[in-house]
């Protein structure tokens, strides 16, 4: 038995978890915070058996994986009498992924 901790973005996380139960695998779902962008994650705990992980790992590849997304950051503007004022810009980077444990699980027992 192993149990496996998925940390995702949480715009990922509703289409992943109805994905995951389409496939009869149970979810619990807590609130995470990330320490390095202070971003919102989602961490999705499940426990399957030894056979079924990669399937699980295959479906949150699928559902959480990276991909190229503009994303516009702010950056000062040039010249000293701007230099108060900021604008975006558009920035095409890798955003996405999961970060996945997969843990033994021993003495399981169901109640």
């Amino acid at each position: 038995m192993k149990m496996i901790l998925a940390i995702v973005q949480n715009e990922d996380a509703p289409e992943l978890v109805e994905e995951l139960n389409h496939h009869n695998f149970f979810v619990t779902k807590l609130a995470s915070t990330g320490g390095f962008l202070k971003k919102g994650n989602t961490t999705l705990l499940t426990g399957v058996e030894d056979a079924k992980v990669e399937e699980v790992r295959s479906i949150i590849k699928q559902f959480a994986g990276k991909r190229r997304q503009m994303v516009f950051t702010t950056s000062p503007s040039a010249g000293s009498m701007a230099s108060h004022m900021a604008t975006s810009v558009p920035v095409n980077m890798e955003v996405g992924g999961a970060t996945i444990f997969v843990l033994n699980v021993e003495n399981f027992q169901k109640f």
